[in-house]
């Protein structure tokens, strides 16, 4: 059943109340991490006990919808999108109590995937692949306040099967808080959004090449600076993986590609490369390592791909594939790395494994086995394994 929005009243299901052994006490150890998830009517949050290298679910909440996508803004307020309806959630989420509560919903653009604050999170900025716009969100003091919505009208690309329409997958705010890139699969293009004086307008747009590859999410690089150099964007329908040297200009991003390597590198091809589909990228936060996820690659297990971050002297930086090691699982949409940058948080949505903790060892390599897992039947035998993770504290 889908839920409309505007007009819902009635309480959200609260499903942890009758699962007391999900409740833990106030006072949580600073070693703990906080993963938040997400799957089709539920979201979760998991315990990662480094020490003792275990996940714990310690929330299990109903959700309205499809919440394929969340963004967090500490120290309790949540966000959540419904990917099949037009409708953007703002929940109260108590992590000292372990309680899940709605406070406001708001429907915007039909079939969201992606929410980004800006800097002062005070915005939200969400990518509607089904609706082919981009929704600007006023979250001020707790609101849920649809401003403005844009358009995007770029030519399609010529894979008539997946780019029949406009496809905005992802919104990335730049390094020095002010542009939005937004990446279009449907259109093979990056949109990049101004956000200066609370404008949010299109102020250009960059086609991808080779044309129907299909940009899915990206990065940019380097994190931590006050501008960047670079933006590492993943092609969805073609599985590469794109660089680009970035300007800042008077109209706004310029992007120049310098470089193009498939996701999973010459010696790990996918066994099925008709159905295969990249999804998430992450960069580390010293900038030295990007990680891939790799799915429908029709293997045993899809994979999460390593890229060593190289810089020539002049100024440009590449990508060098180091190595790959299973997702554990299958259909890995989304992956996070945790806050210390030790441990990538792997999602399955099929397979065994629906969670999967990854060591990050030395010079960025992934261990081959998970120092912690989450069974897939934790998250419902009729359900899909997450779809988001995220560490929040």
């Amino acid at each position: 059943m889908k839920f409309s929005a505007i007009g819902f009243t009635a309480a959200l299901a609260a499903t942890a109340s009758a699962l007391p052994s999900m409740r833990r006490a106030n006072n949580y150890a600073k070693a703990t991490a906080r993963v938040l998830m997400g799957n089709n009517g539920h979201i979760y949050i998991a315990d990662y006990l480094p020490e003792s290298k275990k996940f714990e679910v310690t929330l299990k909440e109903e959700s309205i919808g499809d919440p394929s996508w969340m963004a967090f803004a500490p120290p309790n307020r949540l966000y959540a999108v419904d990917e099949f309806s037009s409708a953007i959630y703002y929940y109260e989420l108590d992590l000292d109590n372990n309680t899940l509560e709605k406070k406001a919903g708001q429907n915007g653009s039909v079939g969201v995937v992606h929410l980004e604050f800006n800097k002062d999170k005070t915005r939200m900025i969400g990518s509607a692949y089904g609706n082919g716009t981009v929704d600007v969100w006023n979250i001020e003091n707790g609101g849920l306040e649809l401003v403005k919505t844009i358009k995007s009208d770029g030519s399609l690309g010529p894979n008539e099967a997946r780019q029949a329409a406009p496809h905005p997958h992802q919104a990335n705010l730049d390094p020095s808080g002010r542009y939005f890139a937004v990446n279009d699969l449907g259109t093979d293009s990056i949109l990049v959004i101004d956000s200066k004086g609370d404008d949010y307008k299109k102020v250009g747009s960059v086609k991808v090449e080779p044309a129907g590859c299909g940009p899915r999410h990206g990065v940019f690089y380097p994190q931590g600076s006050d501008a960047a150099t670079h933006y590492i964007v993943v092609c969805e329908i073609t599985n590469q993986v794109l660089v680009y040297q970035v300007k800042y200009t008077t109209e706004g991003l310029s992007f120049s590609k310098t470089q193009t390597l498939s996701t999973y590198g010459d010696a790990f091809p996918p066994a099925n490369a008709t159905t295969a589909a990249a999804g998430e990228i992450q960069i580390t936060p010293n900038n030295q390592d990007v990680y891939i996820s790799n799915r429908l690659s029709g293997n045993e297990t899809d994979s999460i791909a390593h890229f060593k971050v190289k810089k020539a002297k002049c100024g440009t930086t590449s990508l060098e594939f180091a190595d790959t090691v299973s997702s554990g699982g299958l259909l890995p949409r989304m992956f996070s790395l945790s806050t210390d940058a030790e441990t990538v948080f792997s999602a399955n949505q099929d397979g065994e494994l629906g969670l999967a903790a990854l060591d990050i060892g030395a010079n960025g390599k992934l261990t081959e086995t998970p120092i912690a897992t989450l069974a897939a039947s934790i998250f419902g035998e009729a359900q899909f394994g997450p779809q988001f993770v995220l560490q929040i504290v």
